[in-house]
Order: C-alpha cells, then sequence, then structure tokens
C-alpha cells in the first residue's frame, strides 16, 4: 500500500477513484471540502486550491509535517465551460489552461522532493484533446496539451530524474452521472451519444479502472502514454 495523492477527489470521477483504489493512503485534495484540513484513518482531505502558489504551499507543509511519501498523483481537477470562437475571452482562455494544465506541473515541481523513488503519476485528458468538438474551443486545445505534457514529462523524467518516474493519462469520452442523465435521454444528449460507435457512454468506474491499471506495476513499461475511453468515438 502506498501514498497516493488526488487532486480534485470530490467530482464524480474522483469519487469513483478513491473507492477503487481505497487500499491505498489517500491524500485528498479538493476545493469543495468545508474543513481546511481533516484527517481520518486512512485519508487525510485538503481544501487548497493547488493553482495558488500560496495554498500550494501549505500542502507541501501538511505532506511534509505528516512525514509522508508520495508515491502516485491523479490529476482529476479541471473546468469544461461550453465556449466557442466567439463567446471566449483571453481571461478565460487562461482560467482554463492554470486549471486543466499548469495546475499539474505547479504540483508536480512544488512537491517533487517528497517523491518516494519510485512514483505513478495519472492524469485526466479527455476525448477533446484528440478530436475536435463544438464550443470547447479552449477545453480541447488544454485537453490536447495534457496529452503532450505526459510525453515530454516522460523524457524529462528518464532523462534527468533519479526517480522512477511513470506518467500517463487517460481520455474519456462523455462520462454518465446522475448528474447529466437526464440530459443524455434527451434529443440533443442523444444526438452525442449516437457519434460513439457503440452507442455507449463511459461510467466513472470504467474510467477509475484504467487509472488503477496505469498506477500499477503490471503498468510499468507503459510510458507517457495517452489511454482512450470513448467505444470508439475518436476512431471515426
Amino acid at each position: 500500500m502506498g501514498n497516493i495523492v488526488i487532486i480534485g477527489s470530490e467530482g464524480t470521477i474522483g469519487q469513483a477513484v478513491r473507492n477503487t483504489l481505497k487500499d491505498h493512503f489517500q491524500i485528498r485534495i479538493d476545493k469543495s471540502f468545508k474543513e481546511e484540513i481533516f484527517e481520518g484513518n486512512q485519508a487525510i482531505q485538503l481544501s487548497y486550491d493547488i493553482t495558488s502558489e500560496t495554498e500550494l504551499d501549505k500542502v507541501y507543509e501538511v505532506i511534509k509535517e505528516k512525514n509522508l511519501s508520495i508515491d502516485g498523483v491523479i490529476y482529476l481537477a479541471g473546468v469544461n465551460y461550453m465556449r466557442n470562437f466567439f463567446t471566449s475571452t483571453a481571461d478565460s482562455w487562461q482560467e482554463t489552461f492554470d486549471i486543466n494544465l499548469f495546475g499539474i506541473v505547479k504540483f508536480l515541481k512544488r512537491v517533487y522532493n517528497l517523491f518516494s523513488d519510485k512514483v505513478s503519476v495519472v492524469c485526466v485528458a479527455s476525448q477533446n484533446g484528440i478530436v475536435g468538438h463544438e464550443d470547447r474551443v479552449d477545453y480541447g486545445p488544454s485537453k490536447a496539451a495534457i496529452i503532450q505534457l505526459v510525453k515530454n514529462l516522460t523524457v524529462d523524467f528518464a532523462t534527468y530524474s533519479n526517480k522512477d518516474f511513470k506518467i500517463n493519462c487517460v481520455s474519456p469520452t462523455y462520462v454518465i452521472t446522475e448528474e447529466n442523465k437526464v440530459y443524455f435521454e434527451s434529443f440533443p444528449g442523444v444526438k452525442l451519444v449516437n457519434r460513439i460507435p457503440y452507442k455507449k457512454l463511459v461510467t466513472p468506474i470504467e474510467v477509475a479502472n484504467a487509472i488503477e491499471f496505469l498506477m500499477s506495476e503490471k503498468s510499468d513499461g507503459i510510458r507517457g502514454q495517452n489511454i482512450v475511453i470513448d467505444y470508439g468515438y475518436t476512431v471515426v
């Protein structure tokens, strides 16, 4: 059992990841927590915004104070606003990239000296980082950047780090949740589902299962890759 950091732990995928990796000690980071710091038997919950350098320093200090080494990181934080060329602004682009991309870079750099000798990192990208989509003009490029980031970090860690860093990402199609179930039963929602060759939506547990595999030793030979979970959406 290792110590894993789950950033964005309280979203739908985050909760599935928490359950799937329940045998690990979890450092959960999510702005939605009501208490700044809460410690349980198998987890610490931290209510911090890792895009803020000040709050990221607090995350670092908590982990260091608890004398915890980090064996894995799962980056789930992200925003997905429906914007197009005409409705997006410079500020909206900056916000999307700050959260979807720069957050994981800042985190890895800040806590680097707390990592174990062998580390697994998984980021959540998206099918929108692979193919185009209406109203995702800033979201899609931010996820494409994540896919490219894990490739470059793989080369950098192999070249310059004395730690065994394994970093990959997963790209889900539309993920079905209790909150969006009604939408996907509506006319516009069915149109989106019909784009998928198998006419199926991905479940949170399917994403969590892929993440669990990439976090495990069973995937040690997989480096800098993007695992697509989309029932064929991006192949047509």
